[in-house]
């Protein structure tokens, strides 16, 4: 595809790629918080939200990647990379 025409595709494609990252902003947001008292309360960090919230900010990162034209690897949904294959939390600290 030339240059040309995936630029013009980003236009359309950031609306899709907006309203995926401000839902699923939205929900990690909510899960932040939660996290944040379980923290707090118990002491450590539940693993299962923090790979969630690391995976939300590496989608987020490729997006940003892709949007600003740095690389012409679409993220998912119309890409190949996918949530799962972006994350990996280092829970030993």
């Amino acid at each position: 595809m030339s240059e040309r025409i995936e630029a013009l595709l980003r236009i359309p494609l950031a609306i899709l790629y907006g309203a995926i990252v401000g839902v699923w902003g939205l929900i990690v947001g909510i899960a932040t918080i939660f996290h944040w008292f379980h923290t707090i309360i118990l002491g450590r960090r539940h693993r299962g939200i923090a790979e969630f919230v690391n995976r939300y900010v590496a989608y987020l990162y490729t997006v940003y990647r892709y949007l600003w034209s740095t690389t012409n690897k679409r993220p998912w949904p119309i890409g190949e990379m996918g949530p799962s294959k972006l994350h990996h939390v280092d829970m030993k600290q």
